[in-house]
């Protein structure tokens, strides 16, 4: 009986899992929702990356430090928080943290869910 539980619990996550990807994957070359209230600075960049974390998220909290030290040199870096700023996630389809949405040209060409590397994200940014 346990072992039945237990292998429908690990089938429901795997299956939302799998949705929150394909949902990502499907954001892929949408028209990106208006974002003038977060950017800042960046709002001329034709590329941009938009961090999405949450306060409470673990590995968000080890992410934030490296993006708070990556935007003193990159400009096109946003951070918004999702409990913030929930209309601007829900439009673009957030549906895990942490998240990176890469943007270029008003267009959203790739998304990222989970954790990243410190030189992933640099390449991220740079278009490397």
């Amino acid at each position: 009986m346990l072992i039945a539980v237990l292998v429908i619990f690990s089938l429901a996550v795997a299956g939302l899992q799998l949705w929150t990807f394909w949902r990502a994957k499907q954001a892929q070359g949408q028209p990106a929702p208006d974002t003038r209230s977060v950017e800042g600075t960046a709002a001329d960049d034709a590329r941009r990356v938009y961090y999405f974390f949450g306060v409470y998220c673990g590995p968000c909290r080890a992410m934030t430090p490296v993006v708070d030290q990556l935007r003193s040199s990159h400009r096109n870096l946003i951070k918004i928080d999702v409990a913030e700023t929930l209309p601007l996630a829900r439009a673009f389809g957030i549906a895990a943290t942490p998240s990176l949405v890469l943007v270029e040209n008003g267009k959203i060409a790739q998304v990222k869910i989970g954790a990243m590397s410190e030189k992933k994200l640099v390449a991220l940014l740079e278009g490397a």
